[in-house]
């Protein structure tokens, strides 16, 4: 039976309501989705002169930590944290659909907009380069290679280019893709990547001459879109096939390497980038599109997955035949992305929910497990998250970059509570 994440939305400004010192009682709001139908609204009264908070009979709202904050409600715990850098301050005005960044010499950011343009962004995100119309679609997902100095970039307009970040020149446009290219995944040093497109297609290139050098599709149905994909080495207990082929002399890096799909059809196959066969198949269980895919590079035997009607799954690739656990976030409103990062899944569903779910090892079941019963909920003003990019810090559990619709670009601290 599938679990249920409660969703809470807190009033965006509440924190300015907080620490207004007003003579007169102030109040916000919290709203609880009880069902899809049923909302329960409560008022989170600020009482006058700093005398303290009065969240009603049997509730509690504090301040735990910097950004973070818990309230009680219903006899329910909820976790909120709060914007620690609104970044799009900084960035003219747009609708924001990918991210990434990467520090080699210095923190460098890139978005990617509806209007097909790239921006790359200093460690203060600070503007350094803009590409005008890069692509004549939406772009879809961005890259830095592990150099740091150039770039990967994927669109609606079926192409995939490389840029240079100093210059912002074009040395290499990749073509082939007969529809959206809907996600990158990089391998080793960049030689080589993969794009996955809604044409059904997976296609290995070598970035020097542009080739291809492999498609992947599902062997079922080659024409079955793909929304995502994740590149991972093999764990020694999964049985992922062996490989036997000799590999082609434009590939670099990709033995003991596999991309896990999620399709259009709600399937996931796994591929063996060297031996190109289709090593597994998880079943469509929820009849959903399988919009987004994570996984634990640490952990390889477990992947997640978020659909178009708002389920989010658990996966055991020792046993594929059904999901270890299952959640519903909200029926019928589809989870956009997840990404794993810190020991937490982040989610973001529909146009307004972004949500932290911390992995936690259980002793019981001798596998991580999705901690659902306290989500922390990333505030923002109502803003769809298309992505996340997470950024590492050694002093703390590191900092997550959301981009959105509506200029919405947001720097959180990823407290303990």
């Amino acid at each position: 039976m599938s679990k249920l994440i409660t969703v809470a939305h807190i009033q965006y400004d509440f924190e300015a309501v907080l620490e207004n010192d007003n003579e007169n009682d102030d109040q916000f709001y919290i709203n609880v989705d009880k069902n899809m139908n049923e909302i329960e609204e409560h008022k989170i009264i600020v009482l006058a002169n700093k005398r303290g908070i009065d969240a009603g009979k049997g509730n509690a709202f504090k301040k735990i930590d910097t950004h973070l904050y818990k309230a009680r409600l219903d006899e329910q715990d909820f976790l909120f944290n709060t914007i620690k850098r609104d970044c799009s301050k900084m960035l003219k005005s747009a609708n924001y659909t990918a991210v990434d960044t990467i520090r080699t010499q210095m923190r460098r950011f890139i978005l990617g907009t509806t209007e097909g343009d790239i921006k790359v962004l200093d460690s203060n995100f600070n503007l350094e380069r803009e590409i005008s119309q890069a692509h004549v679609g939406e772009i879809t997902k961005l890259n830095f290679f592990p150099s740091g100095e150039a770039l990967i970039s994927g669109s609606q307009d079926m192409r995939l280019k490389i840029w240079a970040v100093r210059d912002g020149s074009n040395p290499r446009t990749l073509t082939g893709h007969k529809a959206t290219i809907t996600d990158i995944a990089i391998i080793d040093r960049g030689r080589n990547v993969l794009s996955a497109s809604l044409d059904g297609t997976i296609r290995l290139w070598e970035c020097g001459t542009a080739a291809t050098i492999h498609t992947f599709n599902r062997k079922e149905n080659p024409y079955d879109g793909v929304n995502s994909i994740a590149l991972f080495a093999g764990a020694e207990k999964q049985s992922l096939g062996v490989p036997t082929l000799k590999k082609n002399d434009l590939e670099f890096g990709t033995f003991g390497k596999y991309v896990i799909a999620g399709h259009v059809s709600g399937v996931i196959t796994i591929h063996d980038v060297f031996s190109k066969e289709q090593t597994m198949q998880l079943p469509s269980k929820f009849i959903s599109p399988c919009n987004s895919l994570a996984i634990d590079v640490n952990n390889v035997n477990y992947v997640y997955a978020g659909y178009e009607n708002g389920m989010l799954a658990q996966w055991d690739l020792r046993s594929p035949e059904r999901p270890v656990d299952e959640f519903l976030i909200s029926e019928g409103i589809p989870i956009n992305n997840i990404h794993f990062a810190a020991g937490a899944l982040f989610v973001s569903s529909g146009h307004d929910t972004s949500i932290k779910l911390d992995i936690i090892s259980d002793p019981k079941s001798e596998r991580p497990v999705i901690g659902f019963e306290t989500p922390t909920f990333l505030v923002s003003n109502d803003d769809e998250v298309r992505q996340f990019c997470f950024l590492l810090d050694n002093e703390s559990k590191g900092e997550m970059v959301e981009v959105g619709k509506y200029n919405f670009c947001a720097l959180y601290n990823l407290n303990d509570p």
